[in-house]
C-alpha cells in the first residue's frame, strides 16, 4: 500500500487595484454579480492577501495495478490533481515507468500501423483496444486522422511502450464488487501478489477520452481497465465526463466539487474512505 499526500494552494484573485492589478481604473472597481457567483462557485477567492486550497493534505490510497479516475465539473482542479498524483507516484515509485498521453508523439511521416512495433498481430490488437480496426484508417498518416482518432492512436502507442515493462509485474486480487464501482474480472496473471511500493507501467490520461462521442468513450474505457487488469497499468485518467465509470471501473474515484470539496472512494470497502 502507499499513501500519497496531496496539496495543492494558490494566490487569491485580485480585485483591489494592488501590485499585482492593472493600472487602469477597471483594475479598482468591484467584482461583479457574475465574477462573485463563478468565485464561490468554485471557491476561488477575490483578494490576494490570502490563498485558494484546491487540496489539503488529502491522502489516498493508491497501489501499483489501480485504477484511478478523476471526475468533477470542468474548472474544478482534476487537471491540477493528476499532475500533482503523477508527481506523488514518482516519488513513491522512483523506478516506475511514467507515460503520459499527452506527451506521446505521433510522427506524421509514417502510416499508422508502422508507427507500432512488430509483431503484427499483436500490434493490431493493441490499435483495436484504441477503437482503430477499421482497415483504412491503419494506411493512413496521423495528420489524416480526426482529432478523436489521433487520440486513440496516441492512446494506443502509450500503452505499448508500457506493456513491456508490465509484463514483468503482477498484482494483487481484484477488490469485491460494491454497488457504487462494479468490479471487472481478474486475468490469472493479475492474481498473483505483487509488493505494494514495487515499480510498475503507469499511465497518466488527463481529458480521458473527452474527445470522443460518448459510445465509443466508453467502449475505450472498458477495454483501458480490462488492459491495466491483464497487465498489472497502473492507470491515472481525468475526465469531466462521470459516465466512464462504470465501464472503465476504477479502484480509487476521486470526485472533485466546486471549491476544496473532495470525495476519494474506494471499490474495495476495506481500504476505506478519505475525505479531508
Amino acid at each position: 500500500m502507499t499513501t500519497l499526500v496531496i496539496n495543492q494552494k494558490f494566490p487569491a484573485i485580485s480585485f483591489s487595484g494592488g501590485p499585482s492589478a492593472g493600472a487602469g481604473p477597471e483594475s479598482a472597481a468591484a467584482p461583479s454579480d457574475a465574477t462573485l457567483k463563478v468565485a464561490e462557485m468554485f471557491g476561488i477567492g477575490l483578494d490576494e492577501s490570502y490563498e485558494v486550497t484546491l487540496y489539503n493534505d488529502l491522502r489516498i490510497d493508491v497501489r501499483p495495478g489501480d485504477v484511478v479516475f478523476v471526475t468533477g465539473p470542468s474548472g474544478s482542479g482534476k487537471s491540477v490533481f493528476l499532475a500533482r498524483l503523477e508527481e506523488a507516484i514518482r516519488g513513491a515509485w522512483p523506478a516506475a515507468r511514467i507515460v503520459n498521453l499527452a506527451q506521446t508523439d505521433l510522427p506524421e511521416d509514417r502510416a499508422v500501423i508502422d508507427l507500432m512495433a512488430p509483431p503484427l498481430a499483436q500490434a493490431l490488437r493493441l490499435l483495436s483496444t484504441a477503437g482503430l480496426a477499421d482497415a483504412f484508417l491503419l494506411l493512413r498518416r496521423p495528420h489524416e486522422l480526426s482529432d478523436g482518432q489521433r487520440y486513440r492512436l496516441r492512446l494506443a502507442r502509450a500503452i505499448e511502450s508500457l506493456l513491456a515493462d508490465a509484463e514483468k509485474n503482477t498484482r494483487p486480487p481484484r477488490r469485491a464488487a460494491n454497488q457504487d464501482l462494479p468490479s471487472k474480472p481478474a486475468s490469472a496473471a493479475a492474481q498473483q501478489a505483487l509488493p505494494g511500493d514495487s515499480p510498475c507501467a503507469v499511465l497518466v490520461a488527463d481529458e480521458f477520452c473527452s474527445t470522443l462521442d460518448r459510445l465509443c468513450a466508453r467502449a475505450i474505457a472498458y477495454r483501458t481497465g480490462r488492459m491495466a487488469d491483464a497487465h498489472g497499468v497502473t492507470v491515472l485518467a481525468a475526465s469531466a465526463h462521470d459516465d466512464l465509470v462504470e465501464d472503465l471501473a476504477p479502484d480509487v474515484l476521486v470526485v472533485k466539487h466546486e471549491g476544496d470539496r473532495v470525495e476519494v472512494r474506494y471499490a474495495d470497502p476495506s481500504r476505506g474512505e478519505e475525505r479531508p
